[in-house]
Formats: C-alpha cells, sequence, structure tokens
C-alpha cells in the first residue's frame, strides 16, 4: 500500500477505460481518491497518491424539460380530475422527488393562509437535513380540498405506487397531446428552470428541491444550461 505512486494508479485507470463506461469510470474513480484521502487522515500513509487525480467529468445530455406553454396543457387537460391536477401542481410548483411525493402526509399541509400556504417536506433519519418549508400556490388550496374529498383521504396524500404515478404522468401527456416525456423527474427540473424564469437565484431553486450542496456543481451547470436564451 505505501509503494502505490501516482502513476499506479494512472496505470490502472487506463486499464478500466478498456472496460467499462466513462460513468462508471468516474465513479470509481472518485472512491479511489476518497480511500487514499481518508488513509492519509488515518495518518496510514504520509502522503495520498492519488492527491492530483482528478475524476473525468462527465457531460450527461439535457433534459427535455417542459415549456411553460406545454405546462399550462398538461394542468388543462386534467382540471376535471382533483387528484391528477394537484399531482401536477405540486410536482410544478416545489420540484418534489418521487420519494417524497409519495411520503406526503395531509398534516404536512398548512392552509390557514389562504394567500400563501405551505408545506412541509418531512424525513427521517439522516434525511432529515433535507427537511424544509416550502410555499405554494394559492389555486393548490381549492385542488387538494376537492381531492380529499372526492377520494377520502385522510393520512397519506398519495397512497400510490411510484409507478402508478409515473403511469398517471403518461396518461396525462398523452392525454395533453404532448409529444415529449412526462416523468416526476422531468417535472422536477422543469420547476428549477421556470423558478430561473421567474427571477429566483438558482442557489434558493436548489434548496426547494433538498439537493445536496455537494452535488450544486454538476447541478448548476446543467440548470445554467437549461435555463440560458437561445444564441
Amino acid at each position: 500500500m505505501k509503494d502505490i505512486q501516482a502513476v499506479d494508479i494512472q496505470h490502472w485507470i487506463g486499464d478500466l477505460k478498456k472496460s467499462m463506461s466513462a460513468k462508471t469510470l468516474s465513479r470509481k474513480v472518485s472512491a479511489i481518491g476518497n480511500y487514499f484521502a481518508w488513509l492519509e487522515r488515518e495518518k496510514v500513509l504520509e502522503h495520498n497518491p492519488a492527491k492530483t487525480i482528478r475524476a473525468p467529468r462527465i457531460t450527461s445530455p439535457l433534459p427535455d424539460i417542459l415549456f411553460e406553454s406545454e405546462c399550462q396543457r398538461l394542468l388543462d387537460s386534467v382540471s376535471a380530475d382533483p387528484r391528477t391536477y394537484l399531482l401536477l401542481l405540486l410536482l410544478l410548483e416545489t420540484g418534489l422527488k418521487k420519494a417524497e411525493l409519495l411520503d406526503l402526509k395531509v398534516t404536512h399541509f398548512d392552509l390557514s393562509n389562504k394567500y400563501q400556504p405551505e408545506l412541509w417536506v418531512k424525513h427521517t433519519g439522516l434525511q432529515v437535513r433535507k427537511d424544509r418549508k416550502l410555499r405554494l400556490p394559492p389555486e393548490i388550496i381549492p385542488a387538494f380540498e376537492d381531492y380529499i374529498k372526492q377520494y377520502a383521504i385522510t393520512d397519506n396524500l398519495l397512497p400510490y405506487t411510484p409507478r402508478f404515478i409515473e403511469l398517471l404522468l403518461a396518461s396525462t401527456a398523452k392525454q395533453a397531446k404532448l409529444h415529449k416525456k412526462v416523468t416526476a423527474g422531468i417535472l422536477r427540473d422543469t420547476f428549477v428552470v421556470r423558478s430561473l424564469k421567474r427571477g429566483a437565484k438558482l442557489e434558493d431553486a436548489m434548496r426547494k428541491i433538498g439537493l445536496s450542496e455537494s452535488s450544486w456543481e454538476d447541478a448548476r451547470m446543467k440548470y445554467t444550461r437549461l435555463a440560458s436564451g437561445g444564441i
């Protein structure tokens, strides 16, 4: 272990390039860098041989987010269905992850101020650091009230499976005659870009979606590209 040099790690990386994708390689290089950094902190090694080695940056394709007119078409197409309308409003106005969405309870909503309703996003265990309070648009109140009354909801707001949610979104996209894929992830990215176009700061938008600060650098590049104007 103590005889390992940077050149040995470079040779190892070169061998890995022959058999794995760039994304997998990047993860492995990051992992080995973290491992040697830990060995140095624990005084197992005097010097970190991976200190100058950086994982190759992977630029993923940009998601095909929705335009404002397409968001409105989605909402208009389900205006008579409080369940799907509420689902779309929540995703478009909060950027919640699908797992967070399915963990919502009726008691997490504070609708006492009809002009500024709020939502507590709650987590358990190590994820409690992602707990946050989000402001909701006033139009969510009648959709929320109609939904819980029509579907007799008393505890979990959306007592469905992740697959059912995605099928519901796909069906709504078809109903709205959209040719783009509509998923919870796409609507999450759409929320961030809509926020930026409305004047929000990128850091605030990333906090709203509960994004870990360790992910901000890559997310900043993605959302800046998505929100930029035409050239």
